[in-house]
């Protein structure tokens, strides 16, 4: 009779020892990557790949990671753990050296897409142990709000000290220490993981795989467009109006055959629950306050004249906040506080993240003056990824939520982030073209050696049309934030009763 075995090592292996693996090949996992956003200048610059292919590889890690969600259930159960988590982090790792030595812009991408699911892979097989530690008794919300914090810290961390160390040592090194350091965590696996199954053994069946595929080509094409999207001149490209096309036809594909098939990719049930709908539209205001960060790295890289790695220190800044949003997450679960203040928390800390930046857009700034900014920035981010997923999640069956988070995830960290970002960009862009016609007034006085007010040099009247195109950008999304404030504070968030936008109490139903 097989023996199962719901553990990851043998019991020769003390319970601090297997704490220990757990937290590294979790930390591991999740701080190596096949491309550093903070790096991809240098990536760029000495391999020759326009910057673009890594921007979209960078998207393809998310895409990889969502693409496997919905059947990880079907692939735990029908592998060892041991099988899986091994061969996770020995593609983590050749994917890792191949981005590293190609100069093929195409391959980065596949292989930053491959990279992105075998990822997932490893994740999970630590993520449900890492749940029963932090969560014994099953508490989704308790895990969430202590996994986030620790999860989005590490992102920052994952920035920053890739920028510090391709700075002494140079950016492929960091990617042959990574490869070295995954291979070195597979030979600890064979080591100490047991051969025994997690479950039942169960066959690769009723997997949508032409959904899969679709799914996939959406995600792929619109990353394409994300990236491409301004260097290729958005629709007046070929090349973007195919990707859209694609989109187009893909997701009314997709739509169809999810409607119409016995075992659908992705089920459309649990769309039905109104918390999921509303959930999902607080999502674009979450997503358009991250995509109007991106403000901030116009500034400091044009204005302030700071390199990625001060870039890369002051990303670091959203770290006490980010600890902050976990502590207060704790309390209000444990308590069993109404979510809806806490979702108002973290929009009014971005808003108020936005009116700073506007009055702080201006020639000469201390850098000390954007830490508390930038506190604010890490709370409304962590505040927001808990609090929204607890309300959205909250009332789906535990036994669906993996295969129900991956088109949620997806909508969050890369449709929404990747569609604001890219719409920021292009609006500044314009705007900032807009505010060099409003100042060709001055041109010619400045050629004749006048000064007017302007600087006395063309570098001033295109450093004030940044500013003045940041402080244009940042008002519309104050505006937008105040309404999206005014929303969370009159919506009935469940069991909650308001009257007249007070805070009264809330009532069981």
């Amino acid at each position: 009779m097989t023996e199962y075995n719901k553990g990851l090592l043998y019991k020769w292996v003390p319970g601090l020892g297997m704490l220990g693996f757990i937290i590294l090949i979790e930390s591991m996992v999740m701080l190596i990557n096949p491309i550093y956003a903070g790096n991809i200048g240098q990536m760029a610059s000495s391999t020759g790949i326009l910057a673009e292919y890594y921007m979209w590889g960078n998207y393809a890690v998310i895409i990889g990671l969502s693409l496997v969600l919905p059947f990880i259930l079907r692939i735990k159960f029908r592998f060892r753990s041991k099988e899986l988590l091994i061969t996770a982090l020995v593609v983590m790792a050749t994917m890792t050296m191949i981005v590293a030595t190609t100069h093929i812009g195409e391959i980065v991408v596949v292989a930053c897409l491959i990279f992105g699911i075998a990822k997932m892979i490893g994740m999970v097989e630590m993520l449900l142990p890492i749940q029963a530690i932090l969560s014994p008794d099953g508490d989704k919300k308790r895990f969430y709000a202590i996994f986030y914090p620790i999860s989005i810290g590490s992102g920052q961390l994952g920035t920053f000290l890739p920028a510090v160390l391709s700075l002494d040592t140079g950016w492929q090194y960091l990617h042959y220490y990574g490869a070295a350091t995954l291979l070195l965590l597979a030979m600890i696996c064979v080591i100490v993981m047991h051969n025994q199954r997690f479950a039942k053994k169960l066959p690769f069946i009723h997997i949508d795989w032409l959904g899969l595929l679709l799914f996939g080509t959406i995600l792929m094409s619109l990353a394409y467009i994300y990236a491409f999207g301004k260097q290729q001149d958005w629709f007046n490209s070929a090349n973007i109006l195919v990707a859209a096309i694609i989109v187009l036809v893909s997701i009314f594909t997709l739509i169809i055959r999810q409607l119409t098939i016995k075992h659908p990719f992705l089920s459309f049930k649990l769309y039905k629950i109104r918390d999921v709908r509303f959930g999902i539209l607080l999502l674009v205001g979450q997503g358009l306050f991250m995509g109007a960060s991106s403000i901030l790295s116009i500034y400091t890289s044009a204005i302030l004249g700071y390199n990625w790695l001060t870039n890369a220190e002051l990303g670091l800044m959203t770290l006490p906040g980010i600890v902050l949003a976990g502590f207060v997450a704790f309390h209000w679960t444990k308590n069993q506080i109404p979510i809806k203040m806490y979702i108002f928390s973290g929009f009014a800390a971005y808003f108020l993240y936005m009116v700073m930046l506007y009055f702080m857009m201006v020639p000469e700034l201390n850098i000390t003056q954007l830490y508390f900014p930038q506190i604010l920035n890490g709370y409304g981010m962590c505040s927001l990824f808990i609090s929204i997923w607890i309300y959205t999640f909250d009332k789906v069956p535990q036994s669906t939520i993996l295969p129900s988070v991956a088109p949620v995830m997806i909508f969050r960290s890369f449709v929404m982030l990747g569609l604001f970002t890219s719409l920021i960009g292009w609006l500044q862009y314009e705007f900032q073209w807009q505010s060099i016609g409003d100042m060709a007034v001055y041109f010619d006085s400045l050629a004749l050696g006048y000064n007017l007010g302007t600087g006395g040099s063309m570098r001033d009247v295109q450093l004030g049309a940044i500013l003045a195109a940041n402080k244009r950008l940042l008002g519309y999304v104050i505006v937008a934030g105040l309404g999206i404030l005014l929303f969370v504070l009159f919506h009935q968030f469940g069991r909650q009763k308001y009257a007249i936008a007070r805070y009264r109490a809330y009532l069981k139903k």
